[in-house]
């Protein structure tokens, strides 16, 4: 019996690496006004950003039921392997534990583990791709799951937000110190390493400063990058991040470099214009 890996709408990886490797996708629902939508399925990026820009209330998420874990289980005969967002930024991981505990009552010859990837966009995405390049070696579920929560304990996520207005919406920071600091034309770099919860990394005064600020963190954050894969992920920016990856193709040399686009889920909150950045 195989492994099955199974992720959700968060982990922003591109669609060919989720073919190539038969990625299951639970989605995430969008809410602008009334009107709902399944992230990445009835609400591609390019237009949920073109939506975003015409709507003043941020768009609602809502972290998918367990039933849409369920159908996506019984999609497949193999073992089943779920990574999550963190738990400390959606429900998502407590409703794929939850669709696990329904359907092994009735499924007891399948073994299923949920792992809490303690991170978002690419963050997440470069668990679940580490999860499917090794699931296709043979490797036992049970050894796959634990080393994988401990990859999600060594991961580093960086990003740098190109606007305040997204955070400030969703209270994410105080409108009054958000304030301030767009007038300062402070740019703020955020990370999540590990806790599962997003906090501030630096401020810094100016783009192209802070630009440059994240292609450091790189160097100094990162070693023996020859062996490690450095995952881009852009709100609606390609021309930025394919200036940030050929800087650092420059500076450094990645096994590998992958560039994305932050969907609906996570660019709800990033705004346009941003730059995530992850490695393990």
């Amino acid at each position: 019996m195989g492994i099955k890996i199974i992720t959700d709408s968060c982990s922003d990886l591109p669609q060919e690496i989720l073919e190539e490797y038969d990625i299951g996708v639970v989605p995430l629902e969008i809410r602008f006004d009334d009107k709902i939508f399944l992230d990445g399925i009835e609400l591609m990026k390019n237009e949920f950003y073109n939506m975003m820009k015409k709507h003043k209330k941020l768009p609602k998420t809502a972290s998918p039921s367990p039933q849409k874990f369920i159908s996506e289980f019984d999609k497949t005969e193999d073992d089943i392997l779920i990574i999550t967002i963190s738990s400390g930024l959606s429900s998502t991981y407590n409703s794929a534990l939850i669709a696990k505990e329904i359907y092994e009552k009735n499924n007891k010859h399948k073994k299923i583990h949920v792992v809490d990837s303690l991170n978002a966009s690419v963050g997440e995405g470069l668990i679940v791709l580490k999860a499917a390049q090794m699931a296709s070696d043979d490797i036992n579920i049970d050894e796959l799951a634990d080393y994988l929560r401990k990859c999600a304990k060594e991961g580093h996520v960086f990003f740098l937000l190109d606007t305040l207005e997204n955070i400030i919406k969703g209270g994410r920071i105080g409108k009054v110190r958000g304030q301030i600091a767009s007038l300062l034309s402070i740019k703020l770099i955020m990370k999540s390493d590990g806790n599962g919860i997003v906090d501030l990394a630096e401020k810094v005064r100016g783009s192209n400063r802070a630009f440059r600020r994240l292609i450091d963190i790189v160097g100094e954050k990162c070693t023996n990058h020859e062996n490690r894969i450095l995952a881009i992920a852009h709100a609606n920016c390609y021309a930025k991040a394919q200036e940030f990856k050929a800087i650092i193709e420059e500076k450094y040399k990645f096994k590998q470099i992958i560039v994305s686009t932050i969907g609906a889920a996570i660019g709800t909150y990033s705004g346009e214009g941003g730059i995530l950045i992850s490695f393990i």
